[in-house]
């Protein structure tokens, strides 16, 4: 290893590109690390190699690296090679309040292929992390292992409201919609929602990293289906809203919620796992029991009252900027590191 505990740090990342929120993480961790004075390197494999993460074993490690830092669907084919590990969990899908709402397909794939890879990560890694309280509990319960929890961030110099202020001009409410479009994300709930909503609110709707939103849906009245947009386009689409829908039903980070709230959005959604830990319901947002339409479609009703929405989006960016700033979590990451190369994870159990 070349680095000591006072040293610039240099730092590997495996990571399979997924289309997911991981992807976002990985590159967010690279370049916030770079910004801090080190040196991180992405080596991204296809999304194939999720399958037979095993035979990357072979893989050769880079000279001169510290530290290994993967997800805990690729860690373990990088653990025992003589640099620490740091193994993150992003989306721990044995979550009891997860399970119910996989496809049988999803259940399928999570026992076979990624159950088994995470936790042999959380097993050999010198150090686990994951993204939140709830997950990190969660963890414990099924293995024993105890994460650091290290919530996910923004850099709120980008993800930041419209120099404008409160620009909102005359018109229906808008809200957005953005993710993967799934059951667990809430998609399912969205022409109910519409129809209770009615005329004076419109709902857009983008889809996430792996797929575009159905076009379907843009025949539902009052629904909107957007394109998919670069991440560089997502702060100026957030600005252009008056609030982000969240109807996830489970999350083990709300990376949308954050999102929006660093631009001064609040949220509207339903009170579950990873959105209840970013959004503060009833100051950045209104949170509603899981699969509550009726009362989702009243917390958006008011949130057409201007002053609450104000108030709300002024509370979500202060937020945003206390608990979710990218200085904040990338110093708590350069402590794990730190700590694994001396021998003393906090991740250990």
């Amino acid at each position: 290893m070349t680095g000591t505990p006072a040293a610039r740090l240099n730092i590997w990342l495996p990571a399979i590109r997924a289309g997911s929120g991981a992807d976002v993480f990985t590159q967010r961790l690279a370049d916030g690390l770079g910004r801090a004075g080190h040196q991180a390197t992405i080596r991204w494999f296809p999304h194939h190699w999720e399958f037979a993460s095993w035979m990357l074993r072979g893989v050769r490690l880079p000279d001169g690296i510290d530290v290994i830092h993967a997800s805990t669907s690729l860690g373990h084919a990088f653990a025992l090679r003589g640099v620490p590990l740091v193994a993150t969990e992003h989306q721990y899908l044995r979550h009891p309040e997860f399970i119910p709402w996989r496809s049988r397909a999803q259940a399928i794939y999570q026992t076979c292929v990624t159950g088994p890879a995470g936790d042999a990560s959380i097993r050999r890694a010198d150090a686990l992390t994951t993204v939140s309280e709830h997950a990190a509990a969660a963890i414990f319960v099924a293995t024993g292992r105890r994460a650091a929890v290290i919530h996910n961030w923004v850099d709120t110099d980008i993800f930041s409201p419209s120099p404008a202020g409160d620009s909102r001009r005359a018109g229906p409410l808008r809200l957005l919609f953005v993710g993967n479009p799934s059951r667990w994300k809430g998609v399912d709930i969205i022409p109910e929602l519409a129809k209770r909503l009615g005329p004076g609110f419109e709902i857009h709707c983008m889809g996430g990293l792996r797929k575009p939103f159905p076009s379907a849906f843009a025949t539902i009245p009052g629904v909107k289906v957007l394109p998919s947009l670069p991440m560089a386009a997502m702060p100026g689409l957030y600005r252009q809203y008056d609030v982000a829908l969240v109807p996830t039903r489970y999350e083990a980070f709300g990376y949308v919620a954050l999102e929006a709230m660093a631009c001064g959005i609040p949220v509207a959604g339903f009170n579950t796992t990873g959105t209840a830990e970013v959004c503060a319901d009833g100051e950045t947002g209104l949170l509603v029991p899981r699969n509550d339409v009726p009362a989702l479609a009243d917390a958006i009703r008011r949130l057409g009252d201007s002053g609450l929405r104000q108030a709300m989006g002024h509370s979500a960016r202060a937020r945003a900027v206390a608990l979710f700033s990218e200085p904040r979590n990338i110093q708590a990451y350069v402590s794990v590191y730190r700590d694994v190369m001396r021998g003393t994870s906090r991740g250990r159990h």
